[in-house]
């Protein structure tokens, strides 16, 4: 086995919380990807990372002082999970009916949202490191946090 591989089995026993990305791009196009790499980062001022692949159809749309959500997901939003994270279901990434378009797009019903504006972006191989400063944030009184661990929601 590689390197890589032995990396990638022992990644497999962290585990995630599932959240999905979303923003507006400068020409008004939305976009949401699913992330499981977010990372707070500090309180003061708060902030987070996430990291996004430079595959991915919204990296190039991320830039500095660009406007993004982090939305928490909850136990039974699986299927947004698995439609923002599938290239061939793009088109179908805003057609559940929680999403709020108006602005940054934010899902309603997600066990939290945090509102970020994109302080510093980091290329790192494969990926870019999206350092933002949170803005506001709100989340659900009870925790029904979407895991994933081992290849599968948990």
């Amino acid at each position: 086995m590689t390197i890589q591989d032995n990396f990638r089995t022992a990644m497999r026993n962290y585990i995630y919380s599932v959240s999905v990305m979303s923003m507006m791009d400068t020409d008004g196009t939305p976009y949401a990807i699913t992330v499981s790499s977010v990372t707070s980062i500090s309180m003061e001022p708060p902030s987070l990372l996430v990291c996004i692949n430079k595959s991915a159809r919204v990296h190039d749309s991320i830039k500095e002082g660009s406007d993004l959500c982090i939305n928490l997901l909850t136990k039974d939003q699986e299927e947004i999970s698995n439609t923002c994270s599938s290239e061939s279901q793009f088109d179908k990434r805003f057609d559940d009916k929680n999403w709020n378009m108006q602005n940054i797009p934010y899902l309603e019903n997600a066990q939290a949202n945090i509102f970020c504006k994109v302080d510093k972006l980091i290329s790192y191989h494969t990926h870019s490191i999206v350092i933002a400063h949170v803005l506001d944030a709100s989340s659900k009184e009870s925790m029904n946090t979407l895991v994933y661990a081992n290849g599968k929601y948990a």
